[in-house]
């Protein structure tokens, strides 16, 4: 059975620090994973998933919790 694509998204500290130190807005992140969670790849690092939106990149866990929810991981941009 898969799981249900998330409607929620959680932060980790480090993530949260990320976006700030970068100048990313929280909803910029936020909906990448809700509009692009169906176009993720797996990811062999510490979080489960990457998803990409233009040159933003999130890491992120989903299932996180319960099915409806992601935990944003870190994220970076890319060139």
């Amino acid at each position: 059975m898969t799981a249900q694509a998330p409607t929620t998204v959680l932060w980790t500290d480090h993530a949260l620090a990320k976006a700030q130190f970068l100048g990313i807005p929280r909803s910029d992140v936020e909906d990448a994973i809700l509009e692009h969670h169906d176009r993720r790849v797996r990811n062999a690092r510490a979080a489960d998933w990457l998803v990409r939106s233009g040159r933003l990149v999130v890491a992120y866990n989903h299932p996180a919790g319960d099915e409806l929810t992601a935990l944003v991981v870190t994220l970076w941009r890319r060139d």
